[in-house]
C-alpha cells in the first residue's frame, strides 16, 4: 500500500519540483543546480526500490509485535484513533528524527538527507537507503498499543508526504500555524548548518514536540544548507555509505576498545581523544560557502538528464507492479535503478569505471525487459526495442569512455 501511495505521488512530485523551478528562474534566483537535483532524486529513486525489497523488516517487524504483544485492538472504523495515531506516529517520528541527530550510527543512515547544499523540493526525495532498517523501531509502541499495520502504514505514508511541501524556500513564514505546524520556515532552519540551528526542529508535523521538549528554534537569518563536512560528491550511492565508511574508518584508527564502540554511539561532534577530541561547528555564512561543482559536457549531461527520466519511470513501474513481480524480479529491476545512481554519479564526475559500469547496467536493462516480455503478444518487439536502445546508448555513452578527470570537479560561490 505504502509503495502504491508513492507511486500515485510521483506524478506530484515532477510537477511541483518544476513548478518550484519556473518560479525560482522568473525570480532570477538559482535555487536548483542540475548534478545536485539529479542526485537528490537519485537518492529517492533508490530508497524506495531498496524498500521494495525490504518491506518486511520494518512493516513486518511492526506487525509481529502487533500480533503477539499488544494489549488491545483498536478499530480502523474509530475516527478517534485515527487522530491519536496521527499525534502517536509523529511524537516517534519526532524521536526517530532526534536519534538520527544525536547518535553516530543512526547519523549515518540519515545524512544523506542533509548533504545538499540547495533547499528545494528535490531535497525533499533526497532520502537515505538504509532509513527504513532502523526508523520502524521507534513506532514499536503504537504496536504494543494496538493499531493495526495498515493503520500505522497509511499514517506514516501521510506523515512522509506532508513533510514534501515544506522543503522550499519559495515559502516565508505562515502566521499562527508556525505555533503548531512544522512548517518551511521551520524546517529551513533544521537544515542549516549555522551553529545556532544545529540539530533544531527534529518535528514531523506537528512543532509541538520541538516546543515541549527545548529543541525549537525559530528562523531568524537564512540558513547555509548542508552538512557541516560536505559530500562533495555527485554520487548517491557514495553519499549513502561515505559516513558509514568514515565511522569504520575512525573505529579502527583509534586506540581504546571503548572508542572504537563509543564512535558508533556518541554524538556525531564526539571524537576519541587521539583523533583529536570533539569537533566544534564552525560559524559560516552564504557569501562565504563554496558549493560542490562539476564541468560536465552538454551531451553528457543530456545523457544523464534522459537516464534519470529513463529512472523514474523504472522506479515507478517497480512501485506499481511489486505486488505482481517475483522477488528475483524486483531484485532485477532494483540493481538496474541502483546501478543507473552509481554510474551517474560516476560519469559526471569522470570516473574511469563509470563507463564499463553504465553499459553493463544497460545490458541488464534489456535483459530485464527480454525477461519480463517472455510469452506475451509483444516479445519480439518488446525485446528487439530493448536491445536496440540498449546499444544505442551504449554507443553514445561510449564517446565519454576517455573523458579526462580535469575536467570535473570545480567550486562555485553560494547564491
Amino acid at each position: 500500500m505504502n509503495a502504491l501511495y508513492i507511486a500515485l505521488a510521483v506524478p506530484f512530485f515532477v510537477v511541483l519540483i518544476g513548478a518550484e523551478m519556473l518560479v525560482n528562474r522568473r525570480q532570477g534566483d538559482l535555487r536548483y543546480t542540475f548534478h545536485d537535483t539529479i542526485t537528490s532524486m537519485s537518492c529517492g529513486s533508490g530508497q524506495q526500490v531498496i524498500g521494495l525489497l525490504m518491506a518486511a523488516v520494518g512493516f513486518g517487524g511492526y506487525a509481529f509485535v502487533y500480533e503477539h504483544f499488544r494489549v488491545a485492538t483498536l478499530s480502523p472504523s474509530a475516527p478517534f484513533a485515527w487522530l491519536v495515531l496521527l499525534f502517536g506516529v509523529d511524537l516517534g517520528y519526532y524521536v526517530y528524527h532526534w536519534a538520527s541527530h544525536r547518535i553516530s550510527f543512526f547519523w549515518a543512515t540519515h545524512i544523506v538527507h542533509h548533504q545538499s547544499e540547495e533547499y528545494n523540493l528535490s531535497t525533499a526525495l533526497r532520502q537515505s537507503w538504509f532509513t527504513g532498517f532502523t526508523s520502524w523501531i521507534f513506532y514499536l509502541p503504537l504496536a504494543v498499543v494496538g493499531f493495526p499495520p495498515l493503520m500505522f502504514l497509511a499514517m506514516t505514508t501521510l506523515n512522509t508526504l506532508y513533510q514534501f511541501w515544506i522543503h522550499t524556500r519559495a515559502v516565508g513564514k505562515l502566521g499562527w500555524l508556525e505555533s503548531v505546524l512544522n512548517t518551511p520556515s521551520h524546517h529551513r532552519v533544521h537544515h542549516g548548518i549555522n551553529p545556532r540551528y544545529i540539530d533544531k526542529n527534529y518535528a514531523g508535523i506537528f512543532i509541538l514536540w520541538d516546543r515541549m521538549f527545548g529543541t525549537f528554534t525559530a528562523e531568524v537569518d537564512e540558513p547555509v544548507y548542508g552538512t557541516v563536512k560536505p559530500l562533495r560528491s555527485f554520487n548517491p550511492l557514495w553519499a549513502n555509505v561515505e559516513h558509514l565508511a568514515e565511522l569504520l574508518h575512525r573505529s579502527r584508527r583509534t586506540r581504546r576498545l571503548r572508542d572504537k564502540l563509543l564512535v558508533w554511539v556518541m554524538p556525531p561532534e564526539w571524537m576519541p581523544a587521539d583523533l583529536g577530541g570533539p569537533v566544534t561547528v564552525p560559524e559560516v555564512s552564504r557569501e562565504a560557502q563554496r558549493k560542490y561543482a562539476v564541468v560536465v559536457p552538454r551531451g553528457l549531461n543530456l545523457y544523464g538528464a534522459l537516464g534519470f527520466a529513463g529512472m523514474v519511470a523504472a522506479t515507478t513501474l517497480l512501485l506499481w507492479g511489486a505486488a505482481r513481480m517475483s522477488f528475483a524480479e524486483l531484485s532485477w529491476g532494483a540493481g538496474v535503478v541502483l546501478l543507473g545512481t552509481a554510474t551517474w554519479g560516476g560519469l559526471v564526475e569522470a570516473k574511469s569505471w563509470a563507463v564499463p559500469l553504465e553499459w553493463a547496467r544497460l545490458a541488464a536493462a534489456a535483459g530485464l525487459v527480454v525477461w519480463l516480455a517472455q510469452g506475451t503478444s509483444t516479445f519480439a518487439v518488446a525485446s528487439a526495442g530493448a536491445v536496440a536502445v540498449a546499444l544505442g546508448l551504449s554507443l553514445w555513452v561510449g564517446r565519454y569512455l576517455r573523458r579526462r578527470v580535469s575536467e570535473a570537479p570545480a567550486l562555485v560561490s553560494a547564491s
